[in-house]
């Protein structure tokens, strides 16, 4: 039934950007038509896009556009969507397959939700990781340490986290999503406090990141410092029906 002449349909999200979705490896987790509303109406609207191993997939918008409750959807962590995910290739249909999907993605920060203890050490930050991840302190060291070499940002292990820079303080809460294993690493608001010449710099270590680790899926509000090496995903505020 078509709808009535004053009312127009949302648009549909822009295609993911550069590079080609339907070249490379499997996706890790894939969204088509993901559409939620919430209480005060839509929150984001018909989105589709891929989350590829080896590469940064970047969803760029502004203010209510969505953008952490999206990333939320997509590691299995929001509830009530509409459309299809699937997670390397098995459409996600279950309480048992959001579980599933949630062991595989690891956030570093989503928000206000998700994010390091201000008062904790750096290393206090390693061992509280290892714990909740089932990791042992050792091991989780070690990959603390691959994490930091590859994003290029030695951390001060005695350095309370609070007081480190804003640049440092999301280099740490990405590292800290690698001290467990995971295919996907989930960033929300990769811009927060950073200059252009910082996000600039965190994007490019993010692609050296995923390069040789799980894909990463990052939000941001500056589209313009997206390089051409990730695959940068518009969103847009939702209209109301």
């Amino acid at each position: 039934m078509s709808a009535p002449a004053s009312q127009q349909p949302a648009p549909q999200q822009p295609a993911p950007e550069q590079p080609n979705p339907e070249q490379g490896p499997p996706a890790v987790v894939e969204a088509l038509n993901l559409s939620l509303v919430g209480p005060e109406g839509p929150v984001f609207h018909d989105v589709t896009l891929a989350v590829r191993p080896g590469l940064v997939t970047v969803v760029a918008g502004p203010g209510g556009s969505g953008r952490s409750s999206l990333l939320l959807a997509l590691c299995g962590r929001m509830r009530g969507c509409t459309g299809t995910v699937e997670v390397l290739g098995r459409v996600v249909r279950s309480g048992r397959d959001l579980r599933a999907l949630r062991r595989r993605t690891s956030v570093a920060r989503i928000s206000d939700v998700v994010l390091p203890e201000a008062r904790l050490t750096v290393a206090e930050s390693v061992v509280e990781r290892a714990l909740l991840d089932g990791v042992r302190p050792a091991d989780a060291e070690r990959a603390f340490a691959a994490a930091e070499d590859l994003l290029g940002t030695p951390l001060d292990r005695s350095a309370v986290a609070e007081r480190l820079t804003a640049y440092e303080q999301t280099v740490l809460a990405v590292a800290l999503a690698l001290v467990g294993p995971a295919d996907l690493v989930v960033l929300d608001d990769l811009d927060a406090d950073l200059d252009t010449a910082d996000q600039r710099r965190l994007l490019d270590a993010l692609v050296r990141l995923a390069a040789a680790g799980p894909a990463l899926l990052a939000s941001t509000t500056e589209r313009a410092s997206v390089p051409d090496a990730a695959v940068l995903v518009p969103l847009a505020p939702p209209q109301e029906p």
